[in-house]
């Protein structure tokens, strides 16, 4: 049988991140429109890093730096064998132009299998997401070691802000009386007001350090808890997640969304806020997904189950950081006639 040895590129949005990576539907031949790594055969005197690196330059008119190899499939098509090198790649200039695919699309972990694989390319699949995974515990880490490092300085820069308009249009939605979940409170400037305002609140938080200050603060125990360990169902009348979430990765928070509808009851509120813009990743020690409308919109597709009630961009209110942006938004999840 025929051996083929070629390279593909596994290019990502950044080799630390590895939150998102780059797929192409092929354009030609009998596996037309199924979906793989760009890359192609490598050429006598050639490396495999340096057949990379010009056969990305010739598909997608970009240059890539390339990483570390993630693995060698072999794999054997009807008439001939197929040896492939895997890398990790990152963009260093270009627009990833297509000019021998059919379309493309980055990826979440969590679209992985969203798509129909090329067989050698399936084989891949599954180490892609387990170092995938393994970033973005990497990320989630990083964020909460920065709360529990920062924690004085946080609680300092934020116990006092002054966010009474967002804390009534929430709280004219969920009936004085009622239970709110305060997801990742961390000061606990909110858990303390709802109590004030006669409100029954379970509050969290990931950092131990936050939720040590919290209980002082507040009076109640806050429990130490990550977002993806919420397995509450119609529990709550209302969700506030002020500035929280938003620490996670895209694919992340859909599962956290899912557990949040599920916490929260039927005709319940659900309030949560990003930075406005379209970036995520590291910024500062903590992971960051920004939104806008647009991007949330489309987001908030996966989840029939919600409709936007209210939506408004605000200024931060903290000293000195009035030039940035906030979308806040306002959910609810259908009545149980619905």
């Amino acid at each position: 049988m025929k051996n083929i040895r070629v390279v593909a590129a596994v290019i990502c949005d950044s080799f630390e991140r590895k939150s998102r990576i780059f797929a192409t539907a092929r354009g030609y031949g009998e596996l037309k429109g199924g979906w793989e790594f760009p890359g192609g055969k490598i050429e006598a005197g050639e490396t495999p890093q340096e057949a990379v690196v010009r056969e990305i330059r010739e598909e997608l008119e970009t240059t890539v730096r390339v990483g570390e190899m993630i693995d060698t499939i072999e794999y054997d098509y009807p008439t001939f064998h197929l040896s492939m090198d895997c890398f990790w790649c990152e963009v260093v200039q270009g627009d990833l132009k297509l000019l021998e695919a059919e379309a493309a699309r980055w990826m979440t972990k969590d679209e992985l299998d969203s798509v129909n694989w090329l067989p050698a390319d399936i084989t891949l699949i599954e180490k892609i997401r387990e170092e995938m995974e393994r970033a973005a515990h990497a990320d989630s880490a990083k964020t909460l070691e920065y709360y529990n490092k920062n924690a004085e300085g946080f609680i300092a820069n934020t116990v006092n802000a002054q966010i009474s308009v967002i804390h009534e249009k929430f709280m004219e939605r969920v009936p004085q009386g009622s239970c709110i979940l305060d997801f990742g409170c961390g000061s606990g400037r909110d858990t303390k007001l709802f109590l004030e305002k006669g409100y029954r609140v379970d509050a969290t938080d990931g950092s131990e350090r936050l939720c040590e200050a919290a209980s002082e603060y507040t009076g109640i125990k806050v429990r130490k808890m990550l977002f993806s360990e919420l397995d509450s169902c119609e529990e709550y009348d209302g969700i506030w997640a002020c500035s929280s979430i938003l620490h996670l990765p895209k694919g992340e928070l859909r599962d956290v969304f899912t557990k949040m509808i599920r916490a929260v009851k039927h005709g319940g509120i659900i309030y949560t806020s990003f930075k406005y813009g379209e970036s995520e990743g590291m910024r500062n020690g903590r992971y960051f997904t920004d939104f806008t409308g647009e991007t949330f919109a489309d987001f908030i597709t996966d989840f029939p189950e919600l409709s936007l009630e209210e939506e408004w961009v605000s200024a931060d209110v903290r000293p000195g950081r009035g030039d940035e942006k906030w979308l806040n938004l306002i959910l609810k999840k259908a009545d149980k006639s619905a």
